[in-house]
């Protein structure tokens, strides 16, 4: 694929604060089956756990490991609604049938304010692009919100959409078939890279390139391919614990992100107002300090009132420090309350009811051992049957008798 079409690799920054309205653009003419990318949203890495920078942020690890799957979800569905892709699932890191792979990673989470990093690169190895995305929300967001289809932060999830469509929308015919001939490639590589593996090189550049192709009656190539249907057995598993977890998080993490806002907003003014009215109340024992160091006619009835009135002055910006550390703990208390465990996922196999369990990880290490063992087991059965029962193709020539 041309460099041409794609943007460096290097991260830059899509915008600064807040985007603002960034309409989502949708395909005008939906591609035909043959020229639709297949797209792969990996769960998100959840950024820097540090509990010192996520207390920071107003959050904490629980809430971020669940939203290191909920706004893939959320990414899918909006990638859906552009209709410019084919299958878009959500996988897990170094899955294989993909043509184009989205990596994310956390930056910044708290109701506020949220700060992706997002790299796309296709199965040939070329950068798409590399950019961070940030978004303010507002309180009117929130009340514009609606699961699966509009998000407080709609405005960055339809600026990834749309940087996304860009560069597809610069690619020929030519390009897409090359991009999805060389996905099939590494997906049979994967599986069986000893049939497979010297179909595919890795260019100096750090590219994948495929340099044979199977005859199409191969009947490797074949059941390959039906295994690759199958492959997708997976995914569409996956998607059917993703989905639910992700309704089911929507109305509680909603609520959570927009009271989160309202606090932060409570604990700035707190915090203010708590520091303008200790200053004022220093300064006002301060004062009441120098009338009496200088002895100021009659400052005595002066000292008091300005002692009196400071500190109470000082007492109501401790209290209202204390509110905001009240404030904080609720919001812990909130965070706390989100997780996000792998579920066991159960995949149907010929006829039969396959349980993956362990991570997300392990689950689809567990699936390529098994896709693997099927195809090895159907290369063992004969493909057709012999021409004769009386045939012995491997036999020696019986001599014949011409006496």
């Amino acid at each position: 694929m041309p460099l041409l079409l794609l943007t460096t690799g290097c991260p830059t920054p899509r915008r600064g604060g807040s985007l603002g309205p960034t309409p989502l653009q949708t395909s005008l003419q939906p591609y035909a089956p043959d020229e639709r990318l297949n797209v792969g949203i990996e769960i998100f890495d959840p950024g820097n756990t540090n509990p010192a920078v996520l207390t920071d942020q107003h959050s904490n690890a629980e809430i971020r490991k669940a939203e290191t799957h909920f706004i893939p979800v959320h990414l899918k569905n909006t990638l859906d609604q552009s209709g410019y892709w084919g299958e878009v699932r959500v996988v897990p890191p170094d899955a294989k049938g993909m043509d184009v792979i989205v990596r994310g990673k956390i930056l910044h989470s708290n109701g506020e304010q949220l700060a992706l990093q997002i790299e796309v690169n296709d199965s040939e190895g070329y950068n798409w692009f590399t950019r961070t995305y940030r978004e303010n929300a507002q309180q009117a967001a929130y009340q514009k919100a609606s699961a699966g289809t509009s998000d407080p932060f709609q405005h960055l999830y339809n600026a990834i959409a749309n940087d996304m469509a860009a560069v597809r929308r610069r690619m020929d015919g030519f390009q897409v078939k090359t991009l999805r001939r060389t996905t099939e490639m590494l997906f049979a590589a994967d599986l069986l890279p000893e049939a497979f593996g010297e179909y595919v090189r890795q260019t100096p550049d750090g590219k994948t390139e495929v340099i044979r192709l199977p005859a199409e009656n191969d009947p490797t190539w074949l059941r390959v391919e039906q295994i690759s249907a199958r492959n997708e057995m997976f995914f569409d598993a996956l998607h059917a614990t993703y989905e639910p977890f992700y309704m089911r998080m929507w109305n509680s993490y909603l609520d959570w992100r927009r009271f989160n806002l309202v606090e932060q907003s409570a604990i700035r003014r707190a915090r203010s107002d708590g520091i303008r009215q200790a200053t004022a109340g220093i300064i006002m024992i301060a004062a009441a300090i120098l009338l009496e160091v200088r002895d100021v006619e009659r400052s005595s009835t002066m000292r008091d009132v300005l002692i009196i009135g400071g500190t109470q002055v000082v007492i109501n910006g401790v209290n209202i420090s204390q509110r905001t550390e009240l404030h904080e703990a609720t919001l812990q208390e909130l965070a706390e309350s989100f997780g996000s465990e792998a579920d066991t996922v159960v995949v149907r196999l010929e006829g039969e009811t396959v349980p993956l369990t362990g991570s997300v990880q392990e689950q689809m290490e567990q699936w390529r051992e098994l896709l693997r063992k099927l195809h090895l087991a159907e290369s063992a059965m004969p493909d057709d049957p012999p021409a004769s029962p009386n045939v012995q193709p491997d036999a020696e020539p019986i001599p014949v008798d011409e006496n």
